[in-house]
């Protein structure tokens, strides 16, 4: 799988950017706020429907950029992707709106189209698979628990059609449920019948929780098989590194989702005092937590900082190399100032995986002196500068 044309209008600081992509590696070079991250953002963009920086769209859209006829500003990301499958064209528009005098308001709207045809957002999700990296992905070892929620949700949504949908329909759940939850706490709703009305959505928590708990064991299992030999490759150690699921409630022994929905929902009758004067959901997936130890230690804890380096390194490789194994098609690899944050060792280690045949790799860089004569003769360099992509 690779990206062979990349097309940006009014996207970040690009007025207007159509850019070839090469199927190897492409280094992205110039000075910080020139454009880089941006180009890179929107491939993770097309590829999630969510930004890595932000969380409200409209900064999507040049901050300068200007409506036309009528047409509220707008920013505009497409692509064409040549995957076994074949090629398909994905391509999301993010309009800011107005109010009925005119005046732009702080929300936005979201237009799909795959191969010119109108789409869901959830529909473009899996499209093109990626794997991010960023300086901010330090924090993935001692960071909150929803950044490694987020880490096995971002894989398994780009691998698994039925996951992300299950994933939006639970997210819906939960809120519903805690709606509920919070408005019998504040005496809003009177605590009559409470089971029965909780019947139905304990029953589709239940149902939608065990599917993606069962999903994320088997993600689990099969990136201890891929990570552990990694860690002791870029760290040096000897011991392997485990990751280890943390769920909300004890799982005795279930592992398919059929025993999964059945101890939710056990659960959740065992949690019902402790939920109504909390006013929240108490337990599932959206509570559920990973842990990284070596030789038994807790390296969200006690790990340095060179170890916990080499544990966010070996899990985005190991997520590459989890798509790769399911899908039989390497994903997309955006590394964004990567290099700047290892030190030799894990700077090597990096650049032999990113040099894999059927590999594409973007990566960033403020300067070239980071890389050897040989690996920059080996690849595309493309000079960032001011919104302007450049070729060399």
């Amino acid at each position: 799988m690779h990206v062979s044309q990349l097309s940006l209008r009014d996207f970040r600081n690009y007025q207007r950017l159509d850019l070839e992509v090469a199927p190897g590696i492409s280094l992205l070079y110039g000075p910080n706020a020139a454009g880089k991250t941006s180009v890179l953002e929107a491939l993770f963009y097309l590829a999630t429907t969510r930004s890595p920086r932000i969380s409200a769209d409209r900064e999507l859209v040049r901050w300068d950029a200007a409506g036309e006829a009528g047409v509220t500003p707008f920013a505009r990301v497409a692509a064409e992707v040549l995957r076994d499958a074949g090629k398909v064209r994905l391509e999301v528009i993010v309009q800011r709106r107005a109010d009925e005098d005119g005046q732009l308001t702080n929300t936005s709207q979201k237009l799909v189209r795959i191969n010119k045809r109108p789409a869901r957002a959830i529909d473009l999700v899996g499209q093109l698979r990626v794997v991010l990296f960023t300086p901010a992905d330090l924090t993935l070892v001692d960071g909150p628990p929803v950044e490694r929620r987020r880490y096995l949700d971002i894989t398994l949504s780009q691998l698994d059609p039925h996951y992300v949908r299950t994933l939006a329909q639970y997210q819906k759940i939960v809120q519903q449920r805690n709606s509920l939850l919070r408005a019998w706490r504040e005496r809003r709703r009177p605590q009559r019948g409470v089971d029965d009305e909780l019947a139905y959505w304990d029953q589709e928590l239940s149902a939608a929780g065990g599917y993606l708990l069962a999903e994320r064991l088997r993600a689990v299992a099969e990136l201890n098989v891929i990570v552990g030999p990694l860690f002791c490759a870029i760290s040096g150690e000897d011991s392997p590194l485990l990751i280890e699921y943390r769920a909300s409630m004890a799982l005795d022994g279930a592992h398919d989702s059929g025993g999964l929905a059945q101890r939710i929902a056990q659960e959740l009758r065992a949690t019902r005092r402790d939920e109504l004067a909390r006013g929240q959901t108490l337990i599932g997936p959206h509570r559920d937590d990973l842990g990284f130890t070596v030789a038994g230690i807790d390296l969200g804890r006690y790990g340095s900082r060179g170890q916990q380096r080499s544990v966010t390194l070996a899990l985005k490789l190991g997520e590459a190399d989890l798509m790769r194994q399911r899908s039989d098609d390497a994903p997309v690899l955006l590394l964004d100032d990567m290099l700047s944050e290892l030190d030799a060792r894990r700077r090597t280690h990096l650049l032999e995986a990113i040099r894999r045949p059927a590999q594409q790799t973007l990566l960033s860089a403020t300067d070239l002196s980071d890389f050897g004569a040989e690996f920059l003769g080996a690849i595309t360099r493309l000079r960032v500068e001011g919104g302007q992509v450049y070729p060399g």
